[in-house]
């Protein structure tokens, strides 16, 4: 009986001590992060047949419909054709500047509001294309040839390949200065820096058909395919964070149609089946956010990662497009200055004796009971 007083005692001790700590922790708080909700809105226009949109940090895009490319405004709802008449397979974007991969290995540029112009032809099937933020964006383009890289805008060089007997499956850009391009084949993922240096990363996953990658704000990078195992590059190296369940009955896992980065440790994952999954901490946690049960293709528009960040998300669906607005999560107020440490400390103050209270009430129900016991 006696030790079992003394370790609630000693309960009582420790929770009074976090009490007592809460105000110091509330110094510790980083500010807001970018996340998504799960409330959808149907785009206004005829966006009902794209397959493709970039991402970009302005609300005017670059997407594909029934083959073609085309200048998207989401605000608008409006299509404007680039003038490209190849059969356009992947596009990139960034603010007004766009370009166009067409299946052929034909790369165009085009400008919002003017035609398309032809800048060269890639050897091999396209298989992907990227583009690192502005204000001097590198483009990259991946084909069933190689890899080739250059300033945005001008010719594009080779940059050789990974190697022999490697196939090529998913590429993604940085979405912060600095960061490499990401390219996932079928022996591990390689990172691609700016002046053209390619490098394995270590351990890295080795994807198959339907991969995807993304990149976060704070270098995280995401990877996946259909067999619907998630990884995460964090810097203790690459782990598995997240499995995507069968549909029931013969289905399987849905296929993996996309992976987008919409903050510093957000990002969502699109899925023919499962609609979208969204993770707002870096995949520590996952939630469905389905604004339809498949979703072909998903973009990040506006200055999602500026000091100020907002955005919307596209989620590209048979039913249509969808909007769906980013908004920061509330976080702990922050304090500075003497007024602010003035109210600090009269927070301090009130918990504290919040708990003391607490404290002596809770001691006065156990002494109460054990008095009873010996009735």
């Amino acid at each position: 009986m006696a030790s079992t007083v003394v370790d609630r005692h000693r309960h009582l001790l420790r929770c009074a001590t976090l009490l007592l700590a809460l105000p110091a922790l509330t110094l510790l708080a980083s500010p807001p992060v970018l996340a998504a909700s799960t409330w959808w809105v149907s785009a206004p226009g005829p966006t009902r047949d794209l397959s493709d949109v970039a991402s970009n940090s302005s609300t005017t895009t670059l997407g594909i419909s029934g083959g073609r490319s085309y200048w998207l405004d989401v605000e608008r709802g409006s299509l404007l054709a680039t003038g490209d008449q190849g059969a356009a397979t992947f596009v990139a974007a960034s603010e007004t500047r766009g370009w166009i991969l067409n299946r052929d290995g034909s790369l165009y540029s085009s400008q919002l509001g003017g035609p398309a112009r032809r800048l060269q032809s890639l050897p091999g099937r396209a298989l992907g294309l990227a583009v690192s933020p502005a204000p001097h964006p590198t483009l990259v383009a991946v084909t069933s040839k190689g890899i080739y890289l250059g300033p945005a805008g001008d010719r594009l060089s080779p940059r050789g390949s990974p190697p022999a007997g490697s196939s090529l499956l998913a590429l993604t850009g940085p979405v912060v200065r600095g960061q490499p391009f990401v390219v996932a084949t079928t022996r591990g993922i390689y990172l691609l820096a700016a002046d053209g240096h390619l490098a394995l990363s270590r351990n890295s996953p080795r994807l198959g058909a339907g991969a995807a990658v993304a990149e976060l704000g704070d270098g995280i990078i995401f990877a996946g395919d259909d067999r619907g195992t998630i990884y995460a590059l964090y810097s203790i190296g690459w782990t598995p964070i997240f499995q995507i369940l069968p549909q029931g009955g013969l289905q399987g896992v849905p296929n993996l149609t996309g992976i987008v980065g919409v903050g510093p440790d957000a990002a969502y994952v699109a899925t023919r089946g499962f609609g979208t999954l969204l993770t707002p901490d870096g995949g520590y946690s996952w939630y469905r956010a389905a604004p339809s049960a498949d979703v072909v293709a998903l973009a990040a528009l506006g200055p999602i990662y500026s000091r100020n960040p907002s955005g919307l998300v596209l989620a590209a669906t048979p039913r249509g497009l969808f909007i769906h607005h980013l908004q920061t999560l509330p976080a702990p107020p922050t304090y500075a200055g003497s007024a602010e440490t003035a109210q600090l400390l009269g927070t301090a103050a009130v918990t504290a004796v919040a708990a003391i209270l607490a404290i002596a009430g809770l001691w006065a129900i156990t002494r109460r009971r054990r008095r009873r016991l010996f009735v």
